[in-house]
């Protein structure tokens, strides 16, 4: 019998951060430090009256205060958190928090989706082998989103060795992804909702053979009207984020920018068998409208699904809601009350490869769980690695020099650098993970019991989440796979192409 394989050893990247400082902060306090005797040494040098020097050290009490002080609710310093406020609180003024859609009036707008969806278009096209498929336009960065369906096989019932040779193949999977140098970001979305109540039967009613016994044919629509209500719509999707202006050579046009991105995602659907999952097709134009549009109206997800299976395509336009409203702590659009979690903090400790199963089997709500890798290109990574283990080596010449004892915490985290730098060395890719909860329900009276409940899912799962107050908006639509990486957003500026 073999023995049941762990996992583990996931690391924060920490730099040349002193301390449990990030590099920010470390620069932030040097500057709080010298920046006092700087302006000292000009004024004694240029014999000037020193009356300025309360206010600088005034000024650098409160840098450090706003540098040093955490803050508990968004899990960054105090100075982080009334940048977070400000910016919230400057597009509240704005009204940027709100989106009205209109029904019976046509307001004049230029996007179809609301907030940091706004950018994003569908285009049609097909791939080597003639199947239609759709990708999602970024207009300002040029970016281009791909969507492959997928079916888990389980391993309920497999052994710990296939179980293994799947999570493998996967390290290798994510490993390739650093070299192929148009790709930005991966995330893998699990979505379960309880089905509607008529959603089994009319599956049942449809498949059903006329010419069948009548013994069988009443058999099965018995069943299926016992368990109205009690099974769950599961669906589980891979989304590629692209940036093809990076291929070498550059592409001239839109058709030679789709013509890469298809190439790439020929490349690294093939491989996907191999990590235990079969692929149903890479996603259509309106299978984002659709999961759009069930995402923002929940009340009509039947309805959405039923149309879909029909062959009926829902407009661009009506995948974004009627109405909607971000607040600090929840979204409020059209039939749905939703609250989005980020991951704040890896496992600590080893993990088998069903770690996963309590945040992504279904329950009484609509939830959503996207778990995103942007891989670091592959000639950069033995330079990061290095730099975190340089680091390391750092912070402990520092504590020897202060006569400082090494930490467990310490010692652990400088052997998973090192160990790191070792794997990248024998072929391992290296990336940052990041992962987006959203539960979403109709019944805004249900939303603490639906908050409660994917927080001690997480915690069962050995994660660490972190409410999304404040941006809301932007963790729900993380959390639905079309190319929208929270990350990146807070690097992106207004000038930014």
């Amino acid at each position: 019998m073999s023995k049941t394989r762990m996992y583990g050893g996931w690391r924060p990247r920490r730099g040349y951060g002193v301390g449990r400082l990030t590099e920010t902060q470390t620069a932030v306090m040097g500057g709080v430090v010298f920046a006092p005797v700087g302006v000292w040494i000009v004024l004694t040098t240029a014999r000037l009256p020193l009356t300025v020097m309360p206010f600088v050290l005034v000024a650098a009490a409160v840098a450090a205060v706003l540098t040093l002080v955490p803050h508990r609710g968004h899990g960054t310093s105090l100075g982080g958190a009334a940048v977070m406020w400000a910016r919230t609180a400057a597009a509240r003024r704005r009204g940027w928090n709100r989106w009205e859609a209109g029904v019976f009036s046509r307001h004049p707008r230029a996007a179809e989706l609301p907030g940091v969806l706004a950018p994003i278009v569908p285009l049609s096209t097909r791939d080597g082998l003639g199947q239609p498929y759709g990708l999602l336009w970024d207009r300002q960065t040029g970016r281009l989103t791909g969507s492959v369906r997928l079916a888990p096989v389980g391993t309920v019932l497999t052994d710990q060795d296939r179980t293994d040779l799947w999570v493998g193949a996967y390290a290798a999977w994510l490993a390739r992804l650093g070299e192929e140098p148009t790709v930005e970001w991966a995330g893998i979305v699990v979505e379960s909702a309880p089905s509607p109540g008529t959603e089994l039967a009319d599956y049942v009613a449809a498949r059903m053979d006329p010419a069948a016994p009548r013994l069988a044919r009443e058999t099965l629509t018995e069943l299926a009207d016992s368990h109205r209500g009690s099974t769950a719509d599961i669906s589980v999707r891979l989304s590629v984020t692209f940036q093809p202006g990076r291929a070498k050579p550059t592409p001239k046009d839109d058709g030679e920018r789709v013509a890469e991105v298809s190439r790439a995602m020929s490349g690294l659907e093939a491989d996907l068998p191999l990590c235990g999952v079969a692929t149903l097709g890479r996603a259509t134009a309106a299978d984002f409208t659709h999961w759009l549009r069930a995402a923002y109206d929940p009340h009509a997800r039947g309805e959405v699904g039923r149309l879909s299976e029909e062959g009926h395509l829902l407009a661009w336009a009506d995948a974004g809601p009627v109405r909607a409203a971000a607040l600090y702590d929840h979204l409020w659009h059209d039939s749905g009350w939703s609250v989005s979690w980020a991951m704040s903090a890896l496992p600590t400790q080893l993990v088998t490869s069903t770690v996963l199963t309590p945040l992504t089997t279904p329950g009484r709500w609509h939830r959503r769980v996207a778990i995103c890798f942007q891989p670091v290109p592959s000639d950069q990574a033995a330079s990061l690695v290095e730099r975190e283990t340089a680091g390391s080596a750092f912070r402990r010449g520092l504590r020897r020099r202060r006569k400082l004892d090494e930490t467990a915490r310490d010692r652990v985290d400088e052997q998973r650098a090192a160990k790191a730098a070792e794997d990248e060395a024998h072929g391992a890719g290296v990336g940052l993970w990041t992962m987006f909860v959203t539960t979403t329900v109709e019944d805004p009276a249900a939303l603490p019991d639906a908050i409660a409940d994917v927080e001690s899912r997480a915690r069962a799962a050995k994660l660490r989440l972190r409410r999304c107050w404040g941006w809301q908006h932007a963790g729900f639509a993380a959390s639905i796979g079309v190319g929208i990486h929270p990350p990146e957003l807070a690097r992106r500026g207004r000038r930014a192409r």
